[in-house]
């Protein structure tokens, strides 16, 4: 029975993802933001249906991403306050992710074992940080200590934090479920990034492209973390 439930979300998941693809690459906004809504919706409807080990924060972040994406499908709407609920759910999205690995790893440990590297990822967050800042405020519409200036800044931060909280998962770790999430987690922190390059400082087609791939292959990545434990037939080879 979890089988076929399997297949069936696994076919649903490939065809929305085609569908999100095409309106990209042909420039159909309103195909591609309603498609990509559906996509978490089911990875959510997958975590807690057929994977055997589910934690309450992991579904969280499952659940405030697809919200989240929901909102942002609706943007057309062109209320101001929705793009703010959108960033909002990303956050609380991204703060339960960091919470769910974070319980996962002993502090003291961490740091006598990598102390340097966790020094070197603080000063590599703190110049990224900078840097997505400064290309946030090339758009003159937003302007420093205002309210969307914050909320840029915390989702900002907590995507990186994301990022490196993972690595250092996968290096505490070192288990292929760590990696699958590191892997995971770099693809959609880049495909962020991408996204904040092209709404604020060009709107190459180039860079939306990019941005889909990326989130493309995140969202294939956090199925296959889903999905890896079920059974034989569907764990990860490398």
């Amino acid at each position: 029975m979890k089988i076929t439930k399997l297949r069936l979300i696994t076919g649903l998941l490939i065809a929305i993802s085609c569908l999100f693809m095409a309106g990209v690459l042909f420039n159909i906004e309103t195909l591609s933001n309603f498609s990509k809504a559906f996509i978490l919706p089911l990875l959510v409807y997958l975590y807690f249906t057929v994977s055997n080990a589910r934690n309450k924060f992991f579904a969280m972040f499952l659940i405030f991403c697809a919200f989240a994406g929901f909102v942002n499908a609706i943007m057309f709407l062109d209320v101001y306050i929705l793009s703010k609920v959108s960033k909002i759910g990303h956050i609380l999205g991204y703060i339960s992710l960091l919470t769910y690995i974070a319980k996962s790893i002993s502090l003291k440990k961490l740091l006598e074992k990598y102390k340097i590297p966790i020094v070197v990822l603080a000063i590599f967050n703190c110049y990224l940080i900078f840097s997505l800042n400064q290309m946030i405020l090339a758009d003159r519409v937003i302007e420093v200590y205002t309210f969307d200036f914050l909320v840029e800044c915390i989702y900002n931060m907590c995507i990186l934090l994301v990022l490196s909280f993972s690595l250092v998962n996968y290096l505490y770790h070192d288990s292929k479920k760590g990696l699958i999430l590191f892997l995971a987690s770099v693809c959609i922190v880049f495909s962020e990034v991408v996204q904040v390059a092209y709404i604020f400082v060009s709107s190459e087609y180039v860079l939306n492209v990019t941005y889909a791939v990326l989130l493309v292959t995140g969202f294939y990545l956090v199925y296959v973390y889903i999905v890896s434990k079920i059974n034989i037939f569907y764990k990860v080879l490398f």
